[in-house]
């Protein structure tokens, strides 16, 4: 989970980057730039709330008669949350995965510009 969030973290700051670097400042980010901020932007929210924070949020005393549960501290509501954020930020990734990819069909094979 933390490499995850240092990749999405460098990824952003280097579009970043570019975009402030650019000779027109009142340009917009290109499609694909904004696709590939947003993708970094839910990877790392998705790393942060499922590897990092991880099992800190499962309710505290749920004990599994074959492995304990370690590191628990939360209670039934922020694990409603951990999963409703978890879900959000994985189907919003996928759908900027799958934007991403038309993004660049339509570049490549029909030869379309941003």
């Amino acid at each position: 989970g933390v490499l995850s969030m240092i990749g999405s973290g460098l990824i952003i700051r280097d579009v970043i980057f570019r975009w402030k670097r650019r000779k027109h400042k009142d340009e917009s980010l290109p499609t694909v730039s904004r696709v590939i901020l947003s993708m970094s932007l839910l990877d790392f929210g998705n790393s942060f709330i499922v590897h990092f924070v991880g099992t800190w949020m499962v309710p505290d005393g749920i004990i599994d008669d074959s492995f304990p549960i370690p590191l628990t501290a939360g209670n039934e509501m922020t694990c409603t949350a951990q999963a409703f954020f978890s879900s959000l930020f994985s189907m919003a990734g996928c759908s900027s995965n799958a934007t991403l990819a038309f993004a660049y069909w339509f570049t490549v094979c029909k030869g379309k510009k941003e």
